[in-house]
């Protein structure tokens, strides 16, 4: 009857050492299944970061180039308007230049 009692305990350490060992494998097993899902997220928010960036550049460089054309087309029309003003002024400028010269 003690040597019943005494297997009976020892067969229940010995089930709570199996079941030790078997929750501490599987204890592990999640860690490494969680660090490497932690990797693949950061992996790839860096690579949605970076892509993110690179659509910010370009959308910045289509900016800029954009308003480089409209600053240029608009030098190129008030350029336009001061020739065209200055050539309206022509004959008032000769007019002048002759009244003075006469005078």
């Amino acid at each position: 009857m003690a040597y019943d009692m005494i297997k009976t305990v020892l067969q229940a350490e010995s089930l709570a050492k199996q079941s030790e060992e078997a929750a501490k494998q599987q204890a592990q097993s999640i860690l490494d299944s969680a660090r490497t899902t932690a990797a693949s997220l950061e992996e790839a928010a860096i690579e949605q970061a970076q892509n993110e960036a690179k659509l910010i550049l370009s959308e910045a460089q289509y900016t800029a180039d954009g308003l480089l054309k409209q600053a240029e087309k608009l030098a190129e029309m008030r350029e336009k308007k001061v020739i065209a003003d200055t050539e309206k002024r022509y004959d008032e400028a000769i007019r002048l230049v002759i009244d003075h010269l006469t005078d």
